[in-house]
């Protein structure tokens, strides 16, 4: 069965957030390298620039955002970048159109 994650917060300020769009275009440059199987992912940034959701499905045990490299400095500076932690919500697919 498929899993999806979501996570959301809001970034401290407009570097902050430019900052976060950076981090996040390497990971999906990274993620066309790489190009997992079993695996989607996607980012929206609100009108105001400052808030981020991401989204990954993962069919499989593991997910292979967590093996990237870009992934992994995105992360690590997280609590830099936003004004209070993510919120995190994991789910069970039960149904999907692609």
């Amino acid at each position: 069965m498929a899993s999806q994650t979501s996570v959301r917060y809001t970034t401290r300020d407009a570097a902050a957030a430019n900052a976060n769009q950076v981090l996040i275009d390497a990971v999906f440059a990274e993620l066309a390298t790489v190009n997992p199987e079993g695996f989607s992912y996607r980012v929206a940034r609100s009108g105001d620039g400052l808030s981020f959701e991401h989204v990954a499905v993962v069919d499989g045990e593991t997910n292979p955002l967590l093996a990237l490299a870009s992934f992994q400095a995105f992360s690590s500076t997280v609590p830099e970048r936003v004004v209070a932690p993510p919120v995190v919500q994991t789910w069970d697919v039960v149904a999907r159109y692609c």
